[in-house]
């Protein structure tokens, strides 16, 4: 059984502990990714989820305590100015 990252064509995928396709955050090592309701993985690109912004970079890691594009992302990725 297939689990972990999985790219069909351009599209990255994470398959969890039971082979069964991941969607919302997942965290793989120390850094999250955001998997779409499709399962499809987030990339460069800014996003809302429950009312708040986040921004993942083009390898799809979430942005933390860093400017992106002039605006402040916390130690959570929440966009806060």
């Amino acid at each position: 059984m297939s689990t972990g990252w999985v790219k069909d064509g351009n599209v990255w995928y994470f398959l969890n502990s039971n082979g069964s396709m991941s969607t919302g955050w997942v965290k793989d090592g120390d850094t999250w990714y955001y998997l779409e309701p499709s399962g499809a993985m987030k990339e460069n690109q800014w996003f809302e989820v429950s009312g708040k912004w986040y921004y993942v970079d083009s390898s799809g890691k979430l942005a933390v305590n860093t400017r992106v594009e002039g605006y402040l992302v916390n130690e959570n990725g929440e966009w806060v100015s």
